[in-house]
């Protein structure tokens, strides 16, 4: 679903942590955005429940989505790390 356009690229930072109740909700607000150019980050920091694995079926069905999985090391490392990735300027 990638879009290409002269709008900016923003960039979408969700760090997560045995977030498997809500993670869906969010991302499905994320992606329903009326903005077009957005890259979405998701940093999972360890977590034990399903939440890798519903990120990653995610980033399967939507390009606009990246998942970085962690050991945990906690909120800030998670964005941080996020932030290291991002496109957007």
């Amino acid at each position: 679903m990638g879009v290409t356009t002269d709008l900016p690229l923003v960039s979408v930072i969700i760090p997560a942590y045995n977030a498997e109740r809500f993670i869906e909700q969010t991302l499905a607000s994320v992606c329903h955005q009326t903005y077009p150019n957005l890259e979405i980050i998701i940093v999972d920091d360890g977590s034990r429940d399903r939440t890798v694995e519903i990120l990653r079926q995610w980033e399967r069905n939507d390009s606009r989505v990246q998942l970085i999985t962690q050991a945990n090391a906690g909120v800030a490392a998670a964005r941080n790390l996020a932030i290291s990735y991002s496109q957007s300027r």
